[in-house]
């Protein structure tokens, strides 16, 4: 049995060999995630105000408004109307050389606020908020921002000096001929900020572009539902979960995140959203490819590795066999040769 030593060191090679290479394609995924809070030294509450209007009335709203910081501090306010700055829905305040709205259309007309008033260190104010729609107001919906600015009261008579400043978006919807018409701008798989279909691993990005084309704000919310290639289902994300509105005349971009790192072959993501009084609904469906070609290759090396020295050594073996077996051969040779003679 002397023979079956070169097979057992041809195993125990190629079992070390297939560990060592085996290391190369292992993967460790990490992620570390930061959140920073900056502190404010004025706190209003509500942050945001929605109000359903009729023309020709008069609303009140209250405010509170409360100086979180450690030292007295004189208050002006003002009020002015907004639009939305960019996709993320950040309001753009619209100054008056920006102001193209009818005097009747600018909410800036229809606030009456308290224009200043003292708050002492860790105190709180009511402040009430008189809004006047006018019998002609356009229907549809009417967009401003009531802001606060806080300073130290002996600074209160100059522009310097300013500690503190805070807003409330205020959405009016004055009824009558009311549009809610939002259509799909985009929706599209990506990564890293890149659209695209094919991605090597997750996680994944489902970017979702609503456009508002009524006259009035929306609140469109559903998800996005994730299957595999065999029809299953991978996951459902919220999309707007936080029911962010969509302002008239503007696009907004919404995010959802399939966070799961490990992801192969093809995948199908249908997006339902709905929106507006009525239930109106929006729905698309894409599709797109994970393939982990880097694994793949590194896995293709090493089996063509194994296969590559297995049959090297099969080789040697044989030939180590073949050479045995004539040599025992000869050997039988030599012996018959010896006992006939």
């Amino acid at each position: 049995m002397k023979h079956m030593r070169p097979l057992n060191a041809i195993v125990g090679l190629v079992l070390v060999i297939v560990l060592t290479l085996s290391g190369f394609v292992a993967i460790s995924v990490s992620a570390q995630a930061t959140n920073a809070n900056a502190a404010q030294g004025i706190e209003i509450s509500p942050a945001l105000v929605e109000l359903n209007a009729a023309r020709g009335k008069t609303y009140n709203i209250t405010l509170t408004v409360t100086n979180v910081t450690a030292s007295d501090l004189a208050y002006s306010s003002s009020v002015d109307d907004f639009r939305a700055s960019d996709e993320s829905g950040s309001p753009h305040i619209i100054v008056a050389s920006e102001l193209s709205l009818p005097v009747t259309a600018s909410v800036k007309t229809w606030v009456d606020i308290l224009p200043h008033f003292a708050l002492q260190a860790k105190k709180s104010e009511t402040i009430n908020v008189e809004i006047v729609v006018p019998v002609n107001a356009e229907p549809g919906g009417h967009y401003g921002v009531l802001s606060f600015a806080g300073k130290a009261p002996e600074l209160s008579d100059n522009g310097v000096g300013l500690s503190a400043s805070a807003g409330v978006l205020l959405l009016i919807r004055v009824d009558g001929d009311i549009i809610e018409e939002a259509s799909l701008a985009s929706f599209f798989s990506a990564q890293n900020g890149k659209q695209s279909s094919l991605f090597e691993t997750g996680p994944i990005t489902f970017v979702t572009r609503i456009k508002n084309e009524g006259n009035i704000h929306v609140k469109p919310v559903g998800s996005v539902e994730l299957r595999d290639m065999f029809g299953g289902l991978v996951s459902t994300m919220p999309v707007n979960d936080d029911k962010s509105n969509v302002l008239p005349n503007s696009i907004r971009r919404f995010e959802t995140q399939y966070n799961n790192s490990w992801m192969i072959g093809r995948y199908t993501a249908n997006l339902t959203l709905g929106y507006g009084t009525t239930g109106k609904a929006i729905t698309s469906t894409i599709n797109f490819w994970v393939i982990p070609y880097k694994i793949i290759l590194a896995g293709l090396l090493v089996l063509a590795t194994i296969i590559f020295i297995l049959t090297r050594l099969i080789k040697v073996y044989n030939r180590h066999i073949i050479a045995k077996s004539k040599n025992e051969n000869t050997n039988k040779n030599k012996k018959h040769k010896k006992t006939s003679g």
